[in-house]
């Protein structure tokens, strides 16, 4: 599996190329770093590519959280057993 390579540009080219920034990070959806005399500044990165990434995140992190309740919830309820629970519930609120 091929490593991407990062995307890195002076923070210099803000002010003299910033269509060329805004066109890279568009076209791939990469991060791009920033560097200032050398050393990474910021990163810029597309909207729609931002966006994803924390749609990715959310994702991640709902799986995490379902691992972690099968691991500790071992019993799984029927749906008939629901659906009688919820019924004494409806019930008792006089739903």
């Amino acid at each position: 599996m091929a490593v991407a390579v990062p995307l890195i540009r002076p923070i210099s080219d803000l002010h003299t190329e910033l269509n060329d920034v805004c066109a890279q990070a568009q076209e791939t959806q990469q991060p791009i770093f920033m560097t200032k005399n050398g050393k990474a500044s910021l990163v810029v990165i597309d909207c729609a590519a931002y966006e994803a990434q924390r749609q990715h995140e959310r994702y991640v992190q709902k799986l995490r959280e379902a691992e972690i309740e099968a691991k500790y919830r071992e019993e799984s309820v029927s749906q008939s057993t629901l659906d009688e629970t919820m019924a004494r519930v409806f019930e008792v609120w006089g739903v």
